[in-house]
């Protein structure tokens, strides 16, 4: 069945609208709280960090932080393991790129002017206007840089969304509606070539996620992706001993999927 991403600016509705587009056609709803027990489940400390950099534009050193890029692939795995499931709606947190090249994954836009975004967080959070506005402003900034910083892209680019909705302009109530629409047609778009390349990007997710938060393995030049074929390994080890390790993990995560091992020591 087809599957529902939404990008959206901040209190353009995107949450309001995912869930009734969930709740009216039985879909799964996940936004980041469903992806906040999803990382506290996995671990303490992946809790913690969620709190600090959930959607935040990450600085240079975080960005080649071991343990961020950890964070990164967990976030991506449980993308991937939803989006699995058929019948989701998934908020945020790149989705709509981590799931562009998936033909029946209906890829949406939500917008609104700020005049109206700013009337909307005055009457929700009884904030005086330019409190409003700085949420606003610094919310939509940390959002667009995440994006941008994690994978180079700019979230206002029409290329990477099916339907743009100015939600100022359209009631929720009707984006509902012809999203629930164009859902059933996009129900004709799911391919057993279509949801297999769901299934290795899933298992790829899986298994770099597996290797970046093992506690013995260290690797910052690491690149694990999936080349239509196999499960790729590639980067520079430190010793024997890590070089079999990863492999190992790989091996063990993918259970018997094609791996090519590229990793190779410093020279």
């Amino acid at each position: 069945m087809a599957i529902l991403s939404i990008s959206r600016e901040y209190r353009s509705g995107g949450r309001v609208i995912g869930q009734a587009v969930a709740q009216q056609m039985g879909y799964d709803f996940v936004d980041k709280n469903r992806i906040h027990t999803d990382l506290k489940s996995v671990g303490e400390k992946w809790g913690r960090l969620v709190e600090e950099f959930d959607e935040v534009r990450p600085n240079l050193w975080e960005k080649y932080d071991w343990e961020y890029r950890g964070f990164i692939a967990l976030i991506e795995s449980f993308i991937f393991k939803y989006a699995l499931e058929d019948r989701v709606v998934i908020v945020g947190r790149g989705s709509n790129i981590l799931l562009q090249d998936i033909p029946y994954v209906l890829k949406v836009r939500l917008f609104a002017s700020l005049e109206v975004r700013i009337e909307r967080v005055m009457l929700k959070d009884e904030i005086d206007r330019e409190t409003a506005e700085e949420l606003i402003e610094k919310t939509d900034q940390s959002r667009a840089g995440y994006l941008r910083v994690i994978y180079g892209t700019h979230w206002e680019d029409k290329q990477y969304y099916d339907l743009i909705f100015n939600t100022g302009v359209q009631t929720y109530e009707q984006i509902t509606q012809e999203l629930m629409k164009v859902l059933t047609q996009w129900d004709q778009k799911v391919t057993p070539e279509g949801r297999q390349l769901l299934e290795n990007l899933a298992l790829t997710a899986k298994v770099k996620a597996r290797i970046f938060t093992h506690p013995e393995v260290f690797i910052p030049t690491l690149e694990v992706f999936h080349d239509g074929q196999s499960i790729v390994l590639k980067g520079v080890v430190h010793s024997p001993k890590e070089y079999h390790l990863v492999e190992e993990i790989a091996r063990e995560e993918s259970g018997g999927y094609p791996l090519r091992n590229e990793l190779h020591y410093r020279e």
